[in-house]
């Protein structure tokens, strides 16, 4: 990939992250508004998008033409986004899933950009250039216990998710139903959920399995495992709160050897983008780069387990930021 020829096409305008995926494409300068390309199942249907200053048109996938010059970032995962994974992997472009199309597909790496970036090299000598991004939880959350890797046996975790972790048409009617409310009105249902989002805190925002798992706690357990070995034990619960952006996280891990706190707090005080905090709430990481740990104690159930808490913006810096830098190193070097 030159650069002169190369491409960023993004599919997903409107989404929950594209508006964050922007701002930092345009703060880090990754592409100009003549590299990127915005595709939707109609164009019509979507209004031209403002990048550095500059008008860039929504192109319809109909008659658009994929190149092996460039990267496609998927975050949608509806019809429109299925059929681009599939006309961009036949032209040899590389694919960049942030939507969960491929993340159980075994055939597709996983990347973290600060855990795992050298997969990419891997990729490149492969059949298939198509990799999978983490979901914002298991993005965080792995970041968290990744100075713990090698003392790690088993974590439970417990992710309370925002509204925005459901897609864009959740946060309107959270928006709508906040609205409806302070104006004394009762306020409909979220027809995703079946359930009101507004002033609420849901136990699972999903149907549940067989096993009383939803999908996503299951995928979000098969994520870590990727990500931190398969030799760590995990169980996952996912509740969505009544906020729009911002998840919190609170994590029960168990080494395999006891350690003192300190040396504990040392390890992560020292982890990539991670930031010590006494009390860090999910209003104080929206907005920011890093993930907050804090509330750092040792359980009382067993000495060899610590607990503490994670918080993280999770469309910027979970989804948005991890994009960019993915894409990035794509565009740069491969």
């Amino acid at each position: 990939m030159t650069e002169s020829t190369r491409e960023l096409v993004i599919v997903g305008v409107g989404s929950a992250p594209f508006d964050a995926l922007l701002e930092i494409l345009e703060e880090r300068k990754t592409v100009t508004p003549a590299e990127l390309k915005l595709l939707a199942a109609d164009e019509a249907d979507v209004d031209p998008q403002v990048f550095a200053n500059r008008s860039v048109s929504v192109q319809s996938l109909k008659g658009f033409v994929f190149t092996p010059d460039q990267v496609v970032l998927l975050l949608v995962s509806d019809e429109t986004a299925t059929e681009a994974l599939s006309l961009a992997e036949n032209a040899g472009a590389w694919v960049v899933d942030a939507a969960g199309i491929t993340r159980g597909d075994e055939s597709v790496a996983l990347v973290h950009p600060v855990l795992n970036p050298a997969l990419l090299n891997e990729r490149e000598e492969q059949d298939r250039k198509v990799v999978a991004v983490p979901g914002a939880g298991a993005a965080m959350i792995a970041e968290a216990l990744y100075p713990l890797k090698s003392q790690l046996q088993s974590v439970e975790v417990v992710l309370n998710q925002p509204v925005s972790a459901l897609g864009k048409s959740s946060v309107d009617a959270a928006a709508a139903q906040t609205a409806r409310l302070f104006n004394g009105q009762e306020p409909d249902v979220d027809e995703a959920t079946g359930q009101r989002l507004a002033f609420n805190h849901l136990s699972s925002a999903e149907a549940l399995l067989e096993s009383g798992h939803s999908f996503s706690e299951l995928a979000l357990v098969l994520e870590l495992r990727r990500l931190l070995g398969e030799e760590v034990a995990l169980d996952a619960t996912i509740n969505t709160a009544s906020v729009f952006h911002g998840q919190l996280a609170n994590l029960s891990v168990q080494l395999s050897e006891k350690q003192p706190l300190k040396t504990v707090r040392g390890l992560l005080a020292n982890g990539a983008r991670l930031v010590m905090r006494e009390r860090p709430s999910a209003q104080d990481a929206v907005g920011g780069e890093n993930t907050l740990l804090g509330r750092l104690r040792t359980g009382l159930i067993n000495p060899r387990q610590v607990a503490f808490c994670a918080a993280s913006d999770n469309l910027r810096k979970d989804v948005a930021i991890n994009c960019v830098q993915i894409v990035h190193l794509l565009l740069k070097t491969h």
